[in-house]
């Protein structure tokens, strides 16, 4: 809680790991993206851990803080994505754009609110 920015290792590592705006269907590159606090908000005692940080675009982060948009982390360490009630309309709640090697394999941490995949989804190799 000492600093509020993500630090330059920090931004390293989301770059890395996100590769761009984790919002489903936001296309911008990473390097035009801010860290979000994706658990917490700073203004909610949100903490500046890599764990609890994704790259979110300008727009996009702003609807996170001040547009009914909230967002958290998978088990698998995916951030969600979820609309306010007036603009949830079932669709998905994970952005691949960036990691196209994701449409190749299962989503292990679909189904289930709670990030467990449903008992149909355990049965596939």
């Amino acid at each position: 809680r000492t600093k509020r920015l993500a630090t330059p290792a920090q931004r390293i590592v989301l770059l890395n790991r996100d590769r761009g705006c984790t919002r489903p269907g936001c296309t911008t590159p990473g390097y035009h993206t801010q860290a979000h606090h994706a658990v917490a908000d700073w203004n909610n005692n949100g903490h500046t851990n890599i764990n609890d940080l994704t790259l979110a675009c300008g727009p996009d982060n702003r609807a996170a803080t001040h547009g009914g948009w909230t967002t958290r982390k998978r088990p698998d360490g995916r951030t969600e994505w979820h609309p306010p009630p007036a603009l949830d309309t079932g669709q998905t709640r994970i952005n691949n754009y960036h990691h196209p090697e994701r449409y190749l394999i299962p989503d292990e941490g679909a189904g289930n609110d709670d990030g467990r995949a449903d008992s149909e989804d355990e049965d596939v190799p």
